[in-house]
This record gives C-alpha cells, sequence and structure tokens, in this order.
C-alpha cells in the first residue's frame, strides 16, 4: 500500500456529486429555513439596539413576532426529521383506537387559533365541523393522525388566500373512515395532483407563486395515512377549490 493514494481518473462517481435535484431541493429547504430566521434576527437585534426607545407594546409585537417565527422554524426542522424518518420507515406508529370526530374538532378549533391569524391578505375563513353522529373509532397512531389532519387543514387555508369555508366531512366507507376536507381555494392544476405529495415539489402556478412552503406538508400526511394502511388522495378544479380525503381503517371490535 503506497502512502500517498493517488485519486482515480476519470469522472468521479455518481454517488458523489450533488445532482440538479438535490440542489433544488437544498436551496428549497435554505429559503425556507432562513425565512423565520431573518425574522428572529431582525426582531432580535432591534430589540437590543432600541429597546429603550421601544414603548411597552411594540416590545410585546416584537417578542411575539419572534416567538412565531421560532414556531415556525421549530415545524420546518420537526418535517424535516419526520420526513426523513417516514423516507426510511424508521418513524414509530402506536396504533390505537381514535374517535375521528373528536380528533377533528380539536384540529379546527386549533386551526382557528393558529392559522386564521396569519392569513397574509386576511381573507375570513371559516370551518364547518363534521356532522354529530355516531361513528366507530379507527386504528391510527393518535399524534400522528392528529399531524396529518393539522396539514390538510393549513393547506386549505393557505391555498385560499381570500377566505371561504372549509368543510370537514366523516363517512364509512365499507372497512375505512373517510375524512374529507373542502375548500374554496385556487384549486390544483390536474397536471400537479400527483406531484404534490411527493416532497419538495411545491407547486409553481402563478396563484401560488407566493405561496410558501417545502411541498413537504402533503407528502408526510400521505405517508402517515399509508402506513396505518391507509389511503389519501386529492380532487381539485382550478378556481373553484379543492378537496383531499383520508381513508384509515376501522378499529376492530376486539380491540
Amino acid at each position: 500500500m503506497t502512502d500517498n493514494p493517488v485519486a482515480p481518473e476519470g469522472p468521479l462517481d455518481d454517488q458523489y456529486l450533488v445532482t440538479p435535484v438535490d440542489s433544488e431541493i437544498l436551496a428549497i429547504i435554505s429559503h425556507e429555513l432562513r425565512t423565520p430566521l431573518a425574522a428572529i434576527k431582525g426582531y432580535a437585534s432591534t430589540l437590543k439596539r432600541q429597546s429603550q426607545r421601544l414603548g411597552r407594546s411594540e416590545r410585546e409585537e416584537f417578542l411575539q413576532a419572534i416567538e412565531d417565527a421560532s414556531s415556525r422554524l421549530d415545524v420546518l426542522i420537526t418535517r424535516l426529521l419526520e420526513w426523513s424518518q417516514l423516507e426510511s420507515d424508521t418513524l414509530p406508529f402506536h396504533l390505537v383506537p381514535v374517535d375521528m370526530r373528536h380528533l377533528a374538532m380539536e384540529a379546527i378549533a386549533a386551526a382557528e387559533q393558529r392559522l386564521l391569524p396569519q392569513t397574509a391578505e386576511g381573507g375570513k375563513h371559516s370551518f364547518v365541523p363534521p356532522a354529530e353522529e355516531d361513528l366507530p373509532p379507527v386504528m391510527a397512531d393518535l399524534r400522528l393522525q392528529r399531524e396529518a389532519l393539522d396539514i390538510v387543514l393549513e393547506n386549505a387555508v393557505k391555498f385560499s388566500p381570500a377566505g371561504g369555508i372549509i368543510t370537514v366531512t366523516l363517512h364509512v366507507d365499507g372497512d375505512m373512515l373517510v375524512t374529507r376536507v373542502r375548500d374554496s381555494g385556487i384549486g390544483i392544476p390536474g397536471e400537479h395532483l400527483q406531484s404534490i405529495f411527493q416532497g419538495f415539489h411545491p407547486v409553481q402556478t402563478q396563484p401560488t407563486r407566493n405561496v410558501a412552503g417545502m411541498g413537504l406538508g402533503l407528502g408526510i400526511a400521505k405517508r402517515i395515512v399509508e402506513r396505518q394502511g391507509g389511503a389519501m388522495w386529492a380532487e381539485s378544479e382550478p378556481a373553484v377549490g379543492s378537496v383531499f380525503s383520508m381513508a384509515v381503517s376501522l378499529a376492530r371490535s376486539d380491540h
């Protein structure tokens, strides 16, 4: 063995190269992480330099902005980690009987508190909850199924910038319970309906250019549902709205 090994001649093996797709993904991640980081840094720097000149309400406004940006950063990092675990099949699932109507009501209440104040154009949104009826429980991971529903509701608000009605319905179809979230937003062109679940492929059309995101949320939601033995799909019409459906297996009576 020589003390100074010589690098092999010719092109490097593909595994050492950053492909154009990899570069695009890195650019998307960098942009999405920099946005909340820039807000945190900007507000914190202003507080540090101008703390004596700012009134109490201004300081509280800046601190709230820092908290909001930190929460957004936490969500982004969590979703990146979950995506990695889902892709490598290492995310643990703990399936238990779950009352989907109760879960939907909790998710809607959280969305009203968390998402509506963040609507960029100030459009008025309203949620229509599922009808009160006795439905059998499903077998699901409580935390992850709630996350999948949160993602779909967030998506409905994000892509309905002018406001509108977001309707959640539940119905039994054979041995599955189907949750549907319908919005009256900008819709999704048919050629993009499959790519929205791929991850790192945010839809780039004229109406969506101002909608931020890594394109991971719906991909995570779909993989969560599928890992539980279910299915997720979308139907949409541009300028009319979209319907996202999640089918999860009913719990057996012996659970």
